[in-house]
């Protein structure tokens, strides 16, 4: 190949590949079989569950003042618009954004040196 050792080039390659442990650290390289991990997941499922079963009512909440409601809740009908904010840098006459660009140069800089 004109000078090229090939064999030389893969072995060097070869060496600098990750070993397996640096691959499972970095969850490249799966550790665990199938079953292993249903296993996992199933246990966390089932702690998930119990948590969430084993929930504080409504009314303890309040006692212990992590919940606030009020008693009643009014609701009242809407007008339905477009919320969205106004783009005023779309309305930027051309010597609205010399006098800006003026600005920004006639400041010295107080974090980036030149």
């Amino acid at each position: 190949m004109g000078g090229y050792d090939f064999k030389s080039f893969l072995l060097k390659r070869l060496s600098q590949r990750p070993s397996a442990e640096e691959l499972e650290q970095r969850n490249i390289l799966q550790a665990k079989n199938e079953a292993d991990r249903r296993r996992e997941r199933s246990e966390i499922k089932r702690r998930l569950t119990r948590k969430l079963s084993q929930r504080p009512t409504v009314a303890e909440l309040q006692a212990r003042k992590i919940l606030r409601f009020h008693e009643y809740v009014e609701c009242t009908q809407a007008e339905d618009y477009d919320r969205r904010a106004d783009k005023p840098w779309t309305k930027l006459t051309p010597a609205d954004k010399f006098r800006m660009t003026s600005d920004l140069f006639c400041f010295p800089p107080r974090f980036h040196r030149p």
